[in-house]
């Protein structure tokens, strides 16, 4: 058995903003749903022994949707928060971001990205120091915080490759990305 990643469930955001690691978006009735049914397919499918969250609100709440259903222990970590992005998008509408050149960028390659608080590598190496003390783990984070450790761990050559939904499970086996 290996470690699980799960990205958070759907979140309320009615002004449809990039809100990175802002603290405060909870998850909307759809992502509550999604919760419900990726903690089904969890306990159906995998023996997961622990749950490690993001501090971020929409992952507490997804991890805890989920061990209704599994009902064990969940530790929060700082290690696989979101990753803040460009610094110019954090409150902006989408399509407010469409217009900037750094989405460009994000969409083609965002590692090259110069305006972020934080670099996707940074991102992975963080994510690491938890995966590889644990298994039989699901971590739930955030869809950039799972791009970025997926990307570097598996030594992959196109980071917009790996775009986890909501809910979406995923595992690494045999150096390859399984969803569920």
């Amino acid at each position: 058995m290996s470690n699980l990643f799960l990205r958070h469930g759907e979140v309320q955001n009615e002004k449809d903003v990039f809100y990175a690691n802002l603290p405060g978006y909870y998850l909307s009735s759809k992502g509550k749903m999604q919760a419900k049914d990726a903690a089904r397919n969890i306990k159906k499918l995998f023996n997961i022994e622990k749950i490690i969250t993001s501090p971020l609100l929409r992952a507490r709440q997804t991890a805890s949707i989920v061990n209704e259903e599994l009902k064990i222990d969940i530790e929060v970590s700082r290690n696989i928060i979101e990753w803040s992005g460009p610094y110019e998008w954090i409150g902006k509408t989408i399509e407010e971001i469409k217009l900037t050149d750094s989405f460009k960028n994000y969409n083609n390659n965002p590692l090259n990205l110069k305006n972020t608080l934080e670099s996707l590598k940074n991102v992975h190496d963080r994510f690491k120091l938890d995966y590889e003390k644990y298994e039989n783990t699901l971590f739930v984070s955030h869809q950039d915080t799972i791009r970025a450790f997926t990307y570097y761990y598996l030594e992959e050559k196109d980071f917009t490759k790996n775009r986890p939904v909501h809910c979406e499970i995923q595992s690494i086996e045999n150096k390859v990305i399984n969803s569920y």
